[in-house]
């Protein structure tokens, strides 16, 4: 992509300008530069934010694309019916229009539940790309969908081989497998419309609808995907236990990056992915190592990202910022972050409950779980208490 490149050469531009202005300030940025320099960093977390959403929607693209993907849904009605049909009675239904009977029987096809209406397949994968565009995690996790609880087998004792003479007896190893089960919390809220935009025409209500619920669910799950306890909602990766303890309380060092890469074991290393927030990242930005050369590497081509120590980052607000005790930086291959859609997504129009205010509420409803399937997949990193 042309648009890519091009704000990927400029944000390029830019780094090199702004670290060249911290270069040439090695005793202390004076309140002019100090200035100039925060100017520069908000200019580049914009490209930063503008380059991800580039990237998202290509990644997301390309995992639509891949051969023997499974449906990221399954179907929403009854087998005899048509999915255009379905498709053109829930747009109706959407709209406030007057249900034919012919419309009426398609749509009870698909009644979820509670009594909501199960969204139509390509409804429903416009809202998961959208909430792939939305969220780090699930951008970069492993997700699968379901229809009912969902065991995930995790490894135990590795084999022991050992070389073996000739006629000789092969040793034997018992490997256990342990189970971590997807249960299915349910995600949801209520939005509402005025009466005058449905009835508007010439509005993409169903674009506009997908985009508020895709936001609603994605703000959700990225909050528990990064610190959820497990409590009627999924486990966060930041919830695993501290497994560093940096030697400040608001800092990170070159040497403690380094450190933190090699705690990770040798296996997970080739896929981990860095997760911390913007603040962390800023402070990690400005990190040389004893060469005087930058820890932070911007990706500068399309098929770059952006790398600490040679390892993709990826941003989270959740994650904590640097300070006493805060658990700020998690270092881990995500594919062991395990992310269960159960079923699909469902609506249900409350006519009548905001009629008073001129507007119509669609109730939504989605069920989920995540959690690590794999401790020592991750690196957490804390630092010290005082």
């Amino acid at each position: 992509m042309e648009k890519l490149q091009a704000l990927l050469d400029k944000r390029a531009k830019l780094i090199k300008d702004w670290q060249s202005l911290l270069n040439d300030s090695e005793d202390g940025l004076n309140a002019e530069a100090k200035a100039k320099s925060d100017k520069m960093y908000a200019d580049i977390e914009g490209l930063d934010a503008q380059i991800e959403a580039l990237r998202k929607a290509q990644d997301f693209e390309a995992k639509l694309n891949e051969p023997m993907r499974k449906p990221l849904n399954g179907e929403p009605v009854a087998k005899d019916i048509k999915l255009d049909e379905y498709k053109n009675a829930f747009e109706a239904f959407v709209r406030g229009a007057v249900l034919t009977p012919e419309y009426k029987a398609v749509l009870n096809t698909g009644v979820g539940e509670e009594g909501g209406y199960i969204v139509p397949e390509e409804y429903q994968k416009t809202i998961i790309q959208k909430m792939f565009e939305l969220s780090n995690t699930r951008a970069i996790s492993n997700v699968i969908t379901t229809k009912s609880l969902r065991n995930i087998p995790v490894g135990g004792e590795l084999p022991n081989f050992a070389w073996v003479e000739e006629n000789g007896a092969y040793g034997e190893t018992s490997t256990n497998f342990t189970q971590k089960q997807l249960a299915a919390w349910k995600l949801g809220g209520i939005i509402k419309v005025s009466e005058e935009l449905l009835q508007d025409s010439f509005i993409n209500l169903e674009s506009y609808l997908a985009g508020l619920i895709a936001k609603g669910l994605a703000d959700a799950e990225s909050q528990a995907f990064a610190v959820g306890d497990g409590t009627s909602k999924p486990k966060g990766y930041m919830s695993l236990d501290a497994t560093v303890t940096l030697s400040t309380t608001d800092s990170i060092t070159a040497d403690e990056l380094i450190d933190i890469y090699y705690a990770l074991k040798d296996g997970y290393t080739q896929k981990a992915t860095w997760r911390m927030n913007r603040a962390t990242m800023k402070a990690i930005r400005k990190l040389k190592d004893g060469n005087s050369n930058y820890i932070y590497s911007p990706g500068l081509t399309q098929g770059e990202r952006d790398t600490i120590l040679g390892r993709n980052v990826e941003l989270d607000p959740y994650v904590a910022t640097l300070g006493a005790g805060n658990k700020c930086i998690c270092f881990g291959d995500f594919s062991y972050y395990q992310i269960g859609d159960r079923g699909n997504i469902e609506i249900q129009k409350l006519s009548e409950l905001y009629a008073g205010s001129g507007q119509i509420g669609f109730k939504v409803k989605k069920r989920v779980d995540a959690k690590p399937t794999l401790e020592e997949a991750f690196v957490i990193v804390k630092n010290a208490d005082s």
